[in-house]
């Protein structure tokens, strides 16, 4: 099968498509012959090996595992000891270790069925941005019914699905920042108003907000600490590049060190895996509350190029890859 590999850490001269041997699905697992994947700030981090305090895990001098990708969505063409409920023939989407691929294993629990109605390119989109913005949303800012939501980065992959989930929620009044050139797009998704950040529109704010998701990094924490409600959350998803040892996590860090000393409530968190959420999202495609934005589709060959438009920034929505 093909897939996309890198044997050393660096940009995306150092991907290659390469022939390895199909997958084998062990205990609680089940194999996908891949249909799509996409593409988030998690593989080129994992390209680059940056920032540094992930090497522990991944490998200090070169990535332990070669493989990239973790978005997919395909058919189950074989089912490992242990796996109930899912058989060969199911159309299934969520995550999966090197998915960019023709075919990749995954467990089971880490899956959902697809929707009929939805895509295999929709569904591919969804898994990891779609499951940080729900998190965010749902479990670690506390969002209730009638809540006010800042989506700070509302056009990117995470942002992008926030809007639409706040919406889906309950949330009373959504706002969003992006470029204005993205603007159209974070209205259609269902913002009840749009912020210029390059105007300075954020800075300009004078309305309160329940939950902040902050997945842009280019806002002071102390400013938005300023546009929290009593009872607020102020959620750090993404940030600027940071330095080469901690580099987004350096502002989250931060953040969370001088909330110990103020009354608002300053959160961060990676999602987690997970096969009911991931079948939230599956729901919520299915009957409109939730579409995945698509920027292109790139086959498998042109990732590299695919990746390195995502690390440049400002790509809407998804970029999905196709074997």
């Amino acid at each position: 099968m093909r897939a996309i590999t890198r044997q050393r850490y660096g940009g995306p001269e150092a991907l290659e498509l390469t022939e390895r041997p199909v997958p084998e699905p062990t205990e609680g697992r089940v194999r996908l012959a891949v249909r799509a994947s996409s593409l988030n700030p998690f593989e080129w981090h994992h390209m680059r090996g940056l920032p540094l305090m992930m090497r522990p895990m991944s490998g200090w001098r070169a990535p332990r595992d070669e493989r990239l990708g973790v978005d997919v969505a395909g058919v189950v063409d074989a089912v490992g000891p242990g796996v109930e409920g899912i058989a060969v023939g199911d159309e299934m989407f969520g995550g999966a270790a090197g998915a960019l691929a023709e075919y990749a294993v995954a467990r089971a629990e880490y899956l959902a069925p697809k929707p009929p109605s939805v895509t295999f390119e929709q569904a591919a989109a969804a898994p990891l941005a779609g499951l940080t913005a729900l998190q965010g949303l749902r479990d670690h800012g506390r969002m209730t019914t009638g809540a006010r939501v800042l989506v700070l980065g509302a056009s990117g992959g995470v942002g992008h699905y926030a809007v639409q989930l706040a919406k889906a929620l309950g949330a009373e009044r959504v706002v969003g920042s992006c470029s204005a050139r993205n603007a159209s797009l974070v209205t259609d998704l269902g913002a009840d108003r749009v912020l210029d950040y390059a105007a300075g529109d954020v800075e300009a704010l004078d309305e309160q907000f329940d939950v902040i998701l902050d997945i842009a990094g280019g806002t002071p924490i102390a400013f938005l600490r300023g546009r929290l409600a009593p009872g607020g959350s102020l959620v750090l998803i993404g940030g600027p590049a940071g330095g080469a040892v901690l580099g987004p996590a350096s502002r989250m860090f931060g953040g969370l060190i001088t909330s110990r000393f103020r009354p608002e409530r300053v959160v961060n968190f990676t999602a987690r895996w997970s096969g009911a959420d991931i079948a939230v999202l599956g729901e919520f495609l299915a009957d409109g509350r939730l579409r995945s934005s698509i920027h292109r589709v790139a086959p498998l060959a042109e990732t590299a190029a695919a990746l390195a438009e995502v690390e440049a920034g400002h790509v809407p929505g998804k970029l999905v890859v196709v074997p």
